[in-house]
């Protein structure tokens, strides 16, 4: 299998500062997107702390891990540990955390590690699936049928996070492990993207024919056009025969 990506990242149209931070190594097989939250840019150091932190568990040109998840957790812990002893030790990062969702392909096995808001996708086929799930409190209301679909879009609580790498030191980290199939096409992306346009809006770019870099830009795009409230992430991985 042949592995094609496409990262970006927007500041959007409202920040005057970037505290996402993405990656994309498709000879690797590695994806991330962090969304970095804290005063004082803090926030930019976080998400590039722990994108960092995954990097250096799983380097390029090295082996494949006998155990991905087990490793891309203790990833996730050491990264959490490593972002709460600077903010403790420096004030102005105090509070600072990220999230942070990873997609590691390792051959046809695709592994899903994640916390947070930001998101990770699926379109294989014309089935098209959120994969990670939401650590926030809307998501939990909605898991727990205490509102609809529609309150939680408009729901002025849907940023409060019920987990994020940095809070504490440990997390609970979110695992999945999928086959991979030709074809399929995944989404790394900040909610700074899913809370602008929906996942009907999503699916319909992602179907819409064209590179993944045009795939990326117009979704970036429409974040934008429909408000720009966030930094925009994406990383789009295209697994060809």
């Amino acid at each position: 299998m042949k592995l094609t990506s496409c990262a970006l990242t927007d500041v959007g149209l409202r920040r005057t500062n970037n505290e996402d931070c993405v990656y994309a190594d498709a000879s690797n097989g590695l994806f991330i997107v962090a969304d970095g939250m804290g005063g004082h840019a803090a926030g930019e150091v976080a998400s590039a702390m722990a994108v960092e932190t995954i990097c250096r568990q799983l380097p390029p040109m090295s082996p494949p891990p006998a155990d991905a998840a087990n490793s891309l957790k203790k990833a996730f812990l050491n990264a959490s540990r490593s972002i709460r002893k600077v903010a403790c030790v420096e004030e102005t990062k105090r509070g600072m955390g990220t999230t942070l969702s990873v997609l590691y392909i390792e051959g046809e096995t695709t592994h899903l590690a994640h916390v947070g808001d930001s998101r990770i996708y699926r379109l294989r086929g014309t089935d098209f699936e959120q994969l990670s799930i939401d650590h926030s409190l809307v998501a939990e209301q909605l898991r727990l049928g205490i509102i609809s679909a529609e309150e939680a879009r408009s729901s002025q609580m849907r940023n409060i996070l019920l987990q994020a790498v940095g809070l504490e030191d440990k997390v609970d980290v979110f695992l999945l492990r999928q086959p991979t199939l030709n074809n399929d096409l995944f989404l790394l992306c900040s909610d700074g993207l899913s809370d602008m346009i929906d996942d009907k809006q999503i699916c319909a770019l992602l179907q819409q024919t064209g590179s993944i870099q045009q795939a990326a830009e117009q979704l970036i795009d429409a974040a934008k056009a429909a408000g720009g409230r966030d930094n925009i992430s994406v990383v789009v991985v295209k697994i060809d025969d």
